[in-house]
């Protein structure tokens, strides 16, 4: 049950790990996540349709309690979906930030670096040392 809430909560599942692997594999785990990135949108309209109907239930207990400066149980009621409701909020944004990023880096940013550019920068400066040691 525990992973079936995971895996309609998260979208890890779908998208691959470019963090780990040779260069290569980091190019093509990013583009495939550029390819799957539509995913994203029915992950982030779950976590909005439940993040919306925590703060209902929120609302609904925080009606039921009575006000009167003691604690009751419709105040844990409605404090559990308001909590549940601020990791709504977080995961949306975590995954919409998530979108927009694949949505507007088609080109990995791992393709971005030229490794012979930077090989020949610190050539030059090893170089540029040399010539003004004594």
């Amino acid at each position: 049950m525990l992973q079936a809430l995971l895996n309609y909560f998260s979208p890890y599942t779908v998208l691959k790990d470019v963090s780990r692997g040779t260069v290569d594999e980091k190019v093509e785990a990013y583009r495939y996540n550029y390819e799957m990135r539509s995913c994203l949108l029915a992950y982030i309209r779950r976590w909005l349709w439940t993040g919306a109907f925590a703060l209902l239930l929120t609302t609904f207990f925080d009606s039921q309690s009575p006000h009167d400066g003691a604690f009751h149980i419709f105040d844990l009621l409605a404090a559990a979906p308001a909590l549940f409701a601020s990791f709504a909020v977080c995961g949306v944004i975590f995954l919409a930030y998530a979108y927009v990023f694949l949505s507007c880096n088609e080109v990995p940013t791992i393709e971005r670096r030229h490794p012979a550019r930077v090989e020949v920068a610190r050539r030059d400066r090893g170089r540029g040392d040399r010539a003004t040691a004594p």
